[in-house]
């Protein structure tokens, strides 16, 4: 299982365009997007997964995704938000999936 978010994205190898950032938590346009309109919010610090993420960095976290959520919802209408688990999760390194078709 690869971290491309430690390897790729927080690392800079990789450009994004950002929709949020500050000191722990980074929310941006997903680079190979599945939908026409597909952001990730992640953590800055390396954790594996939503299992291993102690209750502060959560909130941050989810402050950030209700953040864009409410943006898809004013642009689009909705959102849907996933995380994804164990052999679900393509990348070991927890992040936040939103979305709206």
């Amino acid at each position: 299982m690869s971290d491309w978010y430690c390897e790729e994205l927080l690392s800079g190898r990789t450009e994004v365009e950002r929709i949020f950032e500050d000191e722990s938590v980074i929310a941006y346009w997903h680079t190979r997007p599945h939908y026409a309109h597909h952001a990730v919010v992640t953590t800055k610090a390396h954790v594996d997964s939503l299992l291993g993420v102690d209750a502060g960095t959560l909130a941050s976290v989810f402050e950030v995704v209700r953040a864009v959520a409410a943006l898809f919802v004013a642009d689009y209408g909705g959102a849907h938000v996933v995380t994804n688990l164990g052999e679900y999760q393509e990348e070991r390194h927890f992040h936040v999936h939103v979305w709206a078709e």
